[in-house]
């Protein structure tokens, strides 16, 4: 009777790989990032003040995240702890309403996205000339635009560990003006010897400045798509969506809380 010979040990090749391990984003990269995706911080802002003053511009900026900001920041924190699939609000909608609405939500969502991509340099191109005139001359502008958009297209091709570890550091560098704006108003030095008014009849109003920073308070939603690329989203979105609502009214009311003090200490007459 012949004996049937068994393996002692399974071939190399029938056994799985090990999935490598992938570079995922931690909680305070995914905060910065998210700041970025809904303000970047005070730039934008001016025409919030313009529009509705100082009180009742600091007031948007305070309450207005209460009622616009905090509960899309509670929807998204649920559903990506939920549903941490990969494109976000596009994967809910397909799973809730089907196939036809996903289509039309990521449809609508490329669309709306590359007119809002456009402000971004154009802004930056705007600062930038407030400091370097320079850059008001000429194609000297349009080339500083598409210098800031072939950066961030860089950026994104290198992954999102990159992306989370650079945005962390460019919220501290941006941040840094508005902390010495805050800083330094009560002692009234340097620019601040000679306060500028905010510019009255723009137009704008009090609807309008509502406006702006709805504008300005929307984009978390667009963290949610990153969700297979957090590390432990159950845990990760919940704390990063109420950390970046922190930072981003922060950043926006403080400078401007900071810069109306100095106008009623001026408007007083106090050295």
């Amino acid at each position: 009777m012949s004996s049937l010979s068994v393996p002692t040990s399974v071939p190399a090749r029938l056994v799985p790989a090990t999935k490598p391990n992938i570079a995922k984003l931690t909680l305070w990269p995914l905060v910065a990032a998210t700041f970025f995706m809904v303000s970047g911080g005070t730039y934008g802002t001016e025409e919030i003040i313009h529009g509705a003053g100082y009180g009742h511009g600091i007031l948007i900026l305070l309450f207005l995240p209460l009622f616009w900001s905090l509960p899309t920041a509670f929807m998204i924190g649920e559903l990506s702890s939920a549903l941490p699939h990969e494109g976000g609000y596009y994967a809910w909608v397909r799973r809730g309403l089907g196939s036809f609405w996903g289509f039309q939500e990521a449809w609508l969502s490329l669309v709306a996205s590359i007119f809002d991509m456009a402000i971004y340099p154009t802004l930056f191109v705007f600062y930038l000339k407030q400091i370097a005139p320079w850059f008001g001359e000429g194609n000297h502008g349009i080339a500083a635009g598409l210098f800031v958009v072939a950066a961030c297209a860089g950026l994104n091709l290198a992954g999102i560990r990159v992306v989370g570890l650079t945005s962390l550091w460019l919220f501290f560098l941006l941040s840094l003006p508005f902390a010495v704006v805050v800083l330094l108003t009560p002692f009234k030095v340097g620019a601040f010897a000679e306060p500028q008014a905010a510019a009255a009849g723009s137009g704008l109003g009090l609807l309008g400045g509502v406006l702006v920073a709805m504008w300005n308070y929307m984009g978390r939603d667009d963290a949610s798509t990153i969700a297979q690329e957090v590390e432990r989203p159950q845990r990760t979105y919940p704390k990063a969506m109420l950390a970046a609502v922190n930072a981003v009214v922060h950043k926006g009311a403080k400078p401007t809380e900071a810069l109306d003090i100095y106008q009623s200490m001026q408007a007083k007459g106090r050295p």
